[in-house]
């Protein structure tokens, strides 16, 4: 039979025990809280801001699209030039490439796991370097090819599966935006296209020919 010094000082024990575990439920109560106030705050982020245009159902497919490549919002006004391409093909992997500009060009393009039509997965490929002076200018001068282009397509294409080709270009105070389905073979887009295949050209990704669509 145990004394009462013995009682008392289990009674201690359990009573620092419950203090200790009282204050580690707190700090993880406070942990999960703040995740779950992060997740929010990323579900509902507006990755396309400056783009008014944008429907509502393309905004969120979009930008799930860029949350799960852990992309930033394109805000003005910016810093530098910025080039952002995201090429989401109906049943194949997702990529995003940005390009910032300033005395030099940092490109940083990402490849997820899933697919542009369905859940876009995690990031699985992913290449961050300095553009050469070579690509930096090939690439300006590709851009300003486009500068005030608008799409007048060849024909009305009203299609299901494909890809959605999303090009975004931001300077100071200027933002411009593009979004086309599947314009490869297409006259009326040639430059278009000659900007996105430049720009995942430079990613060096591996890319099958019969995948580019």
């Amino acid at each position: 039979m145990l004394g009462s010094t013995s009682l008392h000082i289990i009674a201690n024990y359990y009573q620092s025990l419950i203090g200790a575990l009282g204050k580690y439920v707190k700090t993880a109560n406070v942990v999960l809280l703040s995740l779950l106030l992060i997740a929010c705050a990323n579900i509902t982020k507006d990755y396309f801001p400056e783009w008014k245009e944008l429907d509502p159902f393309e905004r969120e497919w979009f930008s799930e699209q860029l949350r799960a490549a852990g992309e930033d919002p394109v805000k003005l006004p910016t810093e530098n030039e910025v080039f952002r391409f995201t090429w989401l093909r109906s049943f194949h992997a997702p990529i995003i490439v940005r390009v910032n500009c300033d005395e030099k060009c940092i490109l940083n393009a990402k490849q997820l796991s899933g697919a542009g039509g369905y859940s876009p997965g995690r990031v699985q490929l992913e290449n961050r370097r300095v553009l050469t002076d070579k690509e930096m200018k090939e690439l300006k001068a590709l851009a300003n090819r486009l500068e005030g282009w608008v799409y007048k397509p060849d024909e009305e294409i009203i299609g299901m599966d494909g890809a959605q080709w999303i090009l975004e270009r931001a300077k100071g105070d200027n933002y411009q935006a593009w979004n086309l389905w599947s314009p490869g073979g297409e006259k009326a887009a040639e430059i278009y296209v000659d900007m996105c295949l430049y720009m995942l050209n430079l990613t060096n990704f591996t890319m099958e020919k019969g995948y580019v669509y």
